[in-house]
């Protein structure tokens, strides 16, 4: 697939139509599931590139929903040929403008809870939010003062269910979305199934990662009070494992309890004690052949992924997706990672 045939479209961040790029030496455009994407732009410093490319001018790729917004642009001379390097982020990490102004005191669904904090934020005159049937489970938390971008990456992280915004570029508009991934692997039925395998002759070269250093099963919260009167909470995740596999730590929640009962403190507690609880983190990533990309497989889904010669055989979602175009070649590279929701981890403190 040449360079040519993926165009990109610029539009000023009124989402006004600027022009076309469709000649460039590189593009790096890598979709996330969890949180923003990213894109890295390299092509000849032409005194009309220079013009289309200014810091928050949207870029949108031929045949994708997403878009995303430019945070800085280098121009590197050379003897002969200029070149302008682009990175951005995409249009969700708009989010990250924001903070939570009030103290947010929340307990319902997680998506409900996103929606909260939304509506709450200094508002982008353009961006509406869009209704889901998508269900996720209960949450309870309190936020106060707090990035916005980080809090619905966290939430998000929590229900397992993924966010972006969408461009309405012919209405200027933009769409909170959430959205989730389907099962692909080979264990359910409801879906066509698909696995990454030497088998299938769809993999090429592998990474893998199984890192144990960030495990804790043991959370003590301490919340108000001094000595005996100390409110404490347990979240205990220990039963049956061998004494080695128990890792332990003390939150010290400087949170007061305010106008909320005892009941709805310790519920607080106890959900902050569950943001400490970390597992195995796993992760693995190939370069694969892009012609099933988004026909077979796509960004949030779960597949069966093999690699007989590792004794590696799992159900894992694909968590991120990098799109290069370089040389007239494209390489697709999916990242995989756990199925199962993360639990809720709260930077706040």
């Amino acid at each position: 697939m040449k360079n040519k045939n993926i165009e990109l479209y610029v539009y000023d961040r009124d989402l006004n139509f600027k022009g076309v790029i469709d000649n460039y030496t590189s593009l790096r455009w890598r979709r996330k599931y969890f949180e923003a994407g990213e894109f890295e732009l390299h092509l000849q410093a032409t005194k009309n590139n220079i013009s289309f490319l200014k810091a928050d001018n949207i870029i949108a790729k031929e045949e994708s929903e997403e878009a995303g917004f430019i945070q800085s642009v280098e121009i590197i001379e050379g003897e002969e040929d200029s070149e302008i390097i682009v990175v951005g982020r995409f249009l969700s990490y708009l989010l990250h403008r924001r903070i939570v102004k009030r103290k947010i005191n929340f307990s319902g669904k997680i998506l409900d809870g996103m929606k909260k904090i939304l509506n709450e934020m200094t508002p982008f005159k353009a961006l509406e939010i869009e209704k889901t049937n998508i269900d996720s489970e209960e949450i309870i938390f309190q936020v106060t003062y707090k990035n916005v971008y980080n809090k619905i990456n966290q939430l998000s992280l929590a229900s397992n269910v993924g966010f972006r915004i969408i461009p309405d570029f012919k209405n200027k508009k933009m769409f909170f979305q959430n959205y989730i991934g389907l099962n692909r692997s080979t264990k359910q039925k409801l879906n066509s199934f698909y696995e990454f395998s030497e088998e299938y002759s769809n993999i090429e070269k592998a990474d893998y990662l199984f890192d144990s250093s960030s495990i804790c099963n043991y959370v003590l919260v301490g919340g108000e009070g001094e000595g005996d009167q100390r409110v404490l909470v347990e979240v205990n995740n220990t039963a049956g494992l061998h004494d080695f596999d128990i890792v332990e730590t003390f939150v010290d929640e400087k949170e007061t309890r305010g106008d909320l009962t005892e009941n709805e403190y310790k519920k607080i507690l106890r959900q902050k004690g569950n943001e400490y609880i970390k597992d195995i983190t796993k992760s693995i990533n190939f370069d694969v052949y892009a012609e099933d990309y988004k026909k077979k497989w796509d960004l949030g889904d779960i597949t069966t992924v093999k690699k007989k010669s590792w004794g590696i055989e799992e159900d894992l979602r694909i968590t991120e997706v990098e799109e290069v175009i370089e040389d007239a070649k494209i390489t697709i590279t999916p990242v995989f990672g756990t199925p199962l929701p993360e639990k809720y981890i709260d930077d706040d403190d």
